[in-house]
């Protein structure tokens, strides 16, 4: 009786268990979905107030010289150029594989006709050799009953394996002419994306030279060192007012989840953005003016791949008098970091980036002469020397 009782008071147990994961599942699903839902309304919040952010400082740009807005206007061009030709090298891809797998597919099948035909072939040769009228000698002749009537199936077997090859091979024969079919049109189109790729190129190098003019005359314009110094200062500012915006945004709304090593602790330890000579070191004088660089500048290759050094949330990603197209990701615990003068943006605000992915391309965006990236890191708005941050 007592063995009774316990095993009941055990299954009872079980089951008050049980019942209790699904009472509890669906309330984890929706607490789950609730969370979801609120980091989405979270992110089109931020995206929100980072476009009204934009707006503001392209209304303080719109006063900008006309030298300088025709340059603006080159450095997106060339953005959006390589953003098609990336489209194009992507849609090129994928007709590519898809034409290497029609011809894949025909080649097999040709195989398997030519296999199928040489089979009925066969079958044709040996009904020649036997005659045409052996079917009828065995109805007429006097052979054994049973003979007869193995050999009629035999017959039969033959003529229903002929049909069956026969349909097989008008089968692969109709799949063939789709297969030619698809390959025709594949062919067509990836010719098309190809000429449509030599003309954006075409267009890229149209670009290039124009920036290259819209340098050299915005230079000229600033003849002055006074000049010069003024922009420099004008620029440095109205990124620190960027900057201090960001943050104000980010502390009011940004509260990832982020696991792992933080920021903070990777010093020393980060890969630089690019594999590139430094060509200014931090804290270096400029060459005009007391200023000096509150970051690093990288010189390159045009169109190398620019990396985040850490992962994070792009909260910039536009073009700025002086930086040209800037990209700004935050890493959290008030760490930020600039990449600037890049040829074409592969990110933009409110995409989540990890450490190593490629987020822009170098260029010579804003201004510069050559292609390089520049490159800041900043704590709490303050510039830090990305060089300490970086791994040796």
């Amino acid at each position: 009786m007592r063995i009774f009782l316990a095993v009941n008071i055990k299954y009872a147990l079980f089951f008050l268990l049980l019942s209790g994961c699904f009472w509890l599942c669906p309330y984890n699903l929706h607490a789950d979905d609730e969370k979801v839902a609120s980091k989405k309304a979270e992110l089109v919040e931020l995206k929100q107030k980072i476009a009204e952010l934009q707006e503001k400082i392209q209304q303080r740009q719109a006063i900008l010289e006309k030298e300088d807005r025709i340059l603006k206007d080159v450095d997106l061009r060339i953005n959006k150029i390589n953003g098609n030709i990336r489209d194009l090298e992507s849609r090129k891809s994928v007709v590519q594989q898809e034409l290497s797998g029609l011809q894949s597919s025909r080649q097999k099948t040709s195989a398997s006709l030519q296999k199928e035909q040489k089979v009925l072939g066969q079958h044709l040769r040996s009904a020649y050799i036997s005659g045409h009228e052996e079917y009828i000698k065995l109805l007429m002749n006097q052979q054994d009953p049973a003979t007869i009537s193995r050999i009629l199936v035999y017959y039969r077997y033959l003529t229903a394996s002929r049909v069956r090859i026969i349909n097989r091979i008008n089968q692969s024969l109709e799949q063939l002419r789709l297969l030619e079919a698809g390959i025709q049109q594949r062919s067509a189109e990836l010719k098309s994306l190809i000429d449509t790729q030599q003309e954006k190129r075409h267009s890229l190098s149209i670009a290039h030279q124009e920036q290259k003019t819209a340098v050299a005359v915005m230079r000229s314009e600033l003849a002055g060192t006074k000049q010069q110094v003024e922009r420099l200062q004008q620029d440095e500012k109205e990124l620190l007012r960027l900057i201090d915006r960001l943050q104000e945004i980010i502390d009011e709304l940004v509260d990832e989840e982020r696991t792992g090593t933080s920021f903070r602790d990777m010093q020393g330890s980060l890969k630089l953005p690019v594999d590139a000579e430094v060509a200014v070191n931090f804290g270096a004088r400029r060459q005009i003016g007391n200023l000096r660089w509150k970051g690093i500048l990288l010189a390159g290759k045009l169109g190398s791949d620019i990396h985040a050094v850490y992962a994070g949330r792009v909260v910039y990603a536009d073009w700025m008098r002086g930086f040209g197209l800037l990209l700004i990701i935050d890493h959290g615990d008030s760490y930020l970091s600039l990449y600037g003068h890049n040829e074409s943006l592969l990110a933009e605000e409110g995409d989540w980036v990890e450490t190593g992915q490629a987020i822009a391309t170098m260029g010579k965006s804003g201004g510069s002469s050559k292609p390089s990236l520049y490159f800041e890191i900043r704590y709490k708005g303050t510039p830090q020397n990305p060089l300490r941050w970086a791994r040796r």
